[in-house]
């Protein structure tokens, strides 16, 4: 299909008007760098960039993030009115919104592991990472990016990841790409709408799927520790065995037996 057919398709689930361009390649290196550069050149808020597969994906902390055909790679552009220091919240609220955008399409409800993880019976479906567009030092605008593994088949995924990752087709009949996108698109669309009154509300539904919380977790340099609860900046609170307490808020945490 060609990418004109699949922004045509896209846009009939589309609110008429909508705002913000949108292109939709069959593969791209990676969609967050396409939309970076895009964004310093001006575009507006609610631009995004798929792609049908990406050649040279990342997640968080510089890894690679694989994504190969069956997936379903998305970028969104914001461009928050809030102060830079206030938007490391945004990787979380984002999967607040993706959990919902996945919800509404096909009835499966992710866990989000913390940070920025969608998971179903331990196994990974989706990634999310964010990343700030620097103009004279400054950012400006942030782009998220969002894998998700919709019908990918097992043998796609490196044999390292194969124990770890799994597809929405693995779980429930696999939504159709197009509207999975709208409903993304949707969904993203309403956290850049969102009014500070609001994010309790995604605070909440956050605190009640996260499966971190009241588990152990093994941090970077081996320590064990209990997330006890949740910070209202989305920072996770732990308690290490001295009983001393910690609070992350960005890096790995990685669950006990991992």
């Amino acid at each position: 299909m060609s990418e004109e057919k699949r922004l045509a398709a896209l846009r009939a689930f589309l609110p008429e008007g909508r705002g913000g361009l949108l292109r939709w390649p069959e593969e791209l290196a990676s969609t967050n760098a396409a939309l970076k550069k895009l964004a310093a050149a001006g575009a507006p808020a609610g631009s995004a960039v798929l792609a049908e597969r990406q050649t040279a994906g990342r997640g968080r902390l510089g890894r690679r993030f694989e994504s190969p055909p069956g997936g379903l790679y998305l970028s969104f552009l914001l461009r928050p009115e809030e102060a830079p220091e206030a938007l490391g919240t945004v990787t979380a609220r984002a999967a607040v919104a993706v959990r919902r955008a996945v919800g509404r399409c096909c009835g499966l409800w992710p866990e989000i592991k913390w940070v920025n993880d969608l998971q179903w019976q331990g196994r990974k479906l989706c990634g999310i990472l964010c990343e700030a567009v620097l103009l004279g030092g400054r950012a400006e605008s942030l782009v998220i990016g969002v894998g998700v593994n919709v019908r990918t088949p097992p043998e796609a995924f490196p044999p390292a990841l194969r124990a770890k990752a799994a597809s929405l087709g693995d779980f429930c009949r696999p939504p159709e790409k197009t509207k999975l996108a709208a409903e993304l698109l949707l969904a993203l669309d309403g956290l850049a709408r969102q009014q500070p009154a609001e994010r309790a509300a995604y605070w909440e539904e956050y605190r009640a799927c996260c499966v971190t919380l009241g588990k152990t977790v093994t941090l970077p340099d081996g320590r064990e520790a209990l997330a006890e609860g949740l910070g209202e900046d989305f920072a996770l609170l732990l308690r290490l065995p001295d009983g001393s307490r910690l609070r992350l808020q960005s890096g790995e945490a990685t669950l006990h037996g991992e």
